[in-house]
């Protein structure tokens, strides 16, 4: 059926255009420079400890690290979280389904936290939304061919069958040369690969049309990760050589939010004087145009270097439409109606700053109290004994009343008071995790052991917001991610051992789907309130067996499910390895 024109089909030149005028307009982009570049910026600055520039020459430069030791302790609690192999559940959509979606949720687990080291991989994606308001993950296919050559001379008919025969799965064979009279033969085994990777964008390469309103990218319009390849990468994914390697390469980093991340000057340099092994700055825009002019946006991919367009092997440009966007988004703070979040650097800001001023007046006040001025008579004293600093020294004068010592106020109770204060302010701002890891928190003395850890569990309430958040955002649309891509691309069958067993499946058989559960376990004190209750249901459920109860009010199939929930709060994966289920046949 023949596309109905409503509007002039794009050109590649004219898309291109339109990528360069909307990365020009993103947020975040260098081009145009926004409060935004400024927050990354000054953020990094105050998490690092940087001199603020309004240092005076003699006086105390100590500085506040409110927002680094609070983004740290909220990761210590954050993260135990994710600490556990099995972070998403999809949900089955009948009975039937329930196996094969555990299967499904059991392999897009596996692939993210053991192929992709996702411990690590969450850390620094929520270190960034701590600290920069967002976070980035992107899941991509990484398909690699490995080639091998082979000779042979004076074959039979039967063995150049033999040998023309795949030795590996998503193998081919690449015939160069054959003489089938003589039985000679040259051949190349092409192995295709492929991997599916998770990494996290750093959020100064990553820029996104200002028009964008929810913190979920499906619907984007436009969105653009900038990356530092070398020429030798873009050949081996498969770009043109000739028309990489005339690319003018990057030589420095020019971002100023990215240059206050170093803390070695040289890391902004890209040194490398092997034409192959340069970078170059390359743009990977998605953008949604009506190329053909129907009337209806596609979603493209367009690769750009400097402006120019990419183009790959077969000289086909490096434009080409694609499925979904393949980035995910999380934020810490929610602000409604809008992309971006807040950070810790916005809550915390205004605290760092008077801390800083209270600590340096003292500072500077107990430099005076041990250096005290003093007025003096000249000629009636030796000079030499009042300037040489040495303490406790002996000062020869000809008079008690030719010297004078200028009498410091203490203002150090006073700077007490109002860093305590703003100590509190920083914990009904950003919550309690600063303070229970310094362990500062002020308990009721008639309160007993159970008493502490509820009220521990309530204190951590704003840690477990932001970390919902991150769950609802982040984390789900990461694995939606994952079992599209698993799905889509992947068409052999995939093996893990998982849970102590081995399975199989074919993602390329998996149904769509688009609901999802993140497990979040309960916090260290949260676990311990829940572990004391399920202690003491399977004492009184004990009792009841005891009692000839069973089947009343409990029997043993419940208590086994209360012992094994006890041992999770515990800490111990896969707890049935260690129990027997009343219920089986070995029982």
């Amino acid at each position: 059926m023949a596309v109905k024109q409503v509007n002039e089909a794009l050109t590649d030149d004219d898309i291109l255009s339109e990528c360069r005028y909307q990365s020009s307009k993103a947020s975040g982009s260098e081009y145009h420079a926004d409060e935004l570049i400024a927050d990354r910026t000054n953020a990094l600055a105050y998490y690092l400890g940087r001199p603020r520039g309004d240092e005076i020459e003699g006086g105390s430069s100590v500085i506040s690290m409110d927002v680094a030791d609070m983004i740290d302790s909220m990761l210590s609690q954050i993260m135990p979280t994710f600490n556990q192999d099995q972070i998403v559940q999809f949900e089955a959509l009948s009975e039937e389904d329930e196996e094969q979606a555990l299967t499904e949720s059991n392999f897009c687990n596996h692939v993210f936290m053991e192929k992709n080291n996702g411990y690590i991989l969450l850390e620094t994606a929520i270190k960034d939304a701590l600290l920069s308001k967002n976070a980035t993950l992107k899941v991509m296919v990484d398909i690699q061919e490995d080639k091998e050559e082979e000779k042979y001379k004076g074959l039979s008919p039967e063995e150049m069958l033999m040998v023309l025969i795949p030795t590996k799965p998503n193998q081919v064979i690449d015939v160069k040369k054959m003489d089938e009279e003589k039985g000679d033969i040259t051949f190349t085994r092409v192995t295709t690969k492929r991997k599916l990777k998770v990494y996290a964008v750093a959020p100064e390469n990553f820029s996104i049309t200002t028009s964008h309103r929810t913190p979920f990218l499906e619907d984007c319009t436009y969105c653009v990760e900038r990356s530092y390849p070398t020429k030798s990468d873009l050949i081996e994914q498969g770009y043109d050589a000739r028309t990489v390697m005339d690319l003018p390469p990057e030589t420095t980093d020019t971002k100023v939010d990215s240059i206050e991340r170093n803390q070695i000057q040289d890391e902004q340099n890209y040194l490398n004087n092997s034409p192959s092994m340069q970078n170059v700055e390359m743009e990977e825009h998605y953008i949604r145009v009506d190329r053909d002019g129907d009337g209806i946006a596609e979603l493209l991919k367009v690769c750009s270097v400097e402006n120019k367009l990419l183009y790959w092997e077969d000289g086909s440009p490096a434009i080409d439409e694609v499925d979904c966007i393949p980035y995910a988004n999380g934020v810490a703070v929610l602000m409604g109606h809008r992309f971006y979040g807040l950070s810790m650097y916005d809550k915390l800001r205004q605290v760092q700053d008077v801390k800083t001023h209270f600590l340096r007046q003292w500072a500077d006040n107990a430099l005076a109290g041990n250096h005290c001025k003093t007025d003096l008579v000249e000629d009636m004293v030796n000079m030499e004994d009042f300037v040489n600093g040495r303490p406790n020294a002996l000062r020869r004068v000809e008079s008690l009343d030719a010297v004078r010592e200028v009498p410091i106020n203490d203002i150090g109770p006073s700077c007490q008071l109002a860093l305590d204060y703003q100590d509190k302010i920083r914990t009904d701002r950003t919550g309690s995790a600063l303070d229970l890891q310094a362990n500062q928190m002020t308990m009721p003395s008639n309160v007993g052991d159970q008493g502490v850890n509820t009220l521990v569990a309530n204190l951590e309430r704003v840690t477990a917001l932001m970390t919902r958040n991150l769950s609802e955002t982040l984390i789900k649309s990461t694995f939606l991610l994952i079992h599209k891509f698993l799905r889509l691309h992947f068409p052999e069958e995939m093996s893990a051992k998982i849970g102590g067993n081995w399975s199989t499946t074919n993602p390329s058989q998996w149904m769509e789907r688009d609901q999802l559960n993140v497990t979040i376990p309960p916090s260290p004190s949260e676990k311990i309130v829940q572990q004391v209750a399920l202690e003491k249901m399977i004492i009184h459920s004990s009792g009841d067996l005891a009692q000839g109860k069973g089947g009343i009010t409990t029997d043993d199939g419940q208590i086994y499910q209360m012992r094994l929930d006890h041992a999770r709060l515990s800490g111990i994966d896969h707890p049935e390895k260690y129990l027997t289920d009343p219920n089986s046949p070995v029982s």
